[in-house]
């Protein structure tokens, strides 16, 4: 789905009587609730990789002087840093990178940022479980937020986050008993 569908669908759920021709037009409108919701969907689309994400990358990071650069990586959040022998290594977040205690190589696992998205670039989401409309949720909810229109904003965030529970936190509770099967 595309950024400008998006805005579409969310201008249409937040009653914001958006022109055809915002849509018609393949550049983005100079309007401020579309910047808005643009902003918002690039919020949106962070939190869900950082959160979400499935696809990782594995990497072999050098820490000099106890700093590991890791700015070429795109780097959302941290899965596991580990060293040669498969050890948990302690780290802590900077700009551009990851204090280390002990300088070396190290393996890092880590969740990528998604590129930032404008009016005509597709959406990519990171996980197939969530869906467009979860999506939806997300911005609409971003958006009051933004807007401080805070009452709003909290009724979206349940809906946002009810839908992502379900998507993609179920677990089954079904229990196998215990003994032979017949």
């Amino acid at each position: 789905m595309k950024v400008s569908e998006i805005v579409k669908t969310c201008g249409e759920i937040l009653n914001l009587n958006f022109s055809d021709e915002y849509f018609e037009s393949s550049d983005a409108p100079n309007d401020v609730s579309v910047k808005l919701l643009v902003n918002s969907c690039n919020f949106v689309l962070e939190e869900l990789y950082r959160d979400y994400a499935t696809s990782l990358r594995k990497t072999v990071v050098e820490v000099n002087d106890g700093f590991a650069d890791t700015s070429l990586y795109r780097l959302c959040k941290v899965i596991s840093l580990v060293d040669e022998e498969g050890n948990d290594v302690k780290f802590r977040y900077s700009d551009g990178g990851l204090h280390v205690e002990k300088d070396g190589k190290y393996n890092l696992c880590y969740a990528r940022l998604p590129n930032l998205v404008g009016w005509n670039d597709d959406v990519e989401l990171p996980s197939p479980r969530i869906t467009e409309r979860i999506f939806v949720y997300g911005v609409v909810r971003e958006y009051y937020a933004l807007i401080c229109d805070w009452l709003s904003a909290k009724q979206w965030d349940t809906r946002f986050k009810d839908a992502l529970t379900i998507a993609c936190g179920k677990v089954s509770t079904m229990r196998m008993p215990v003994g032979r099967w017949v």
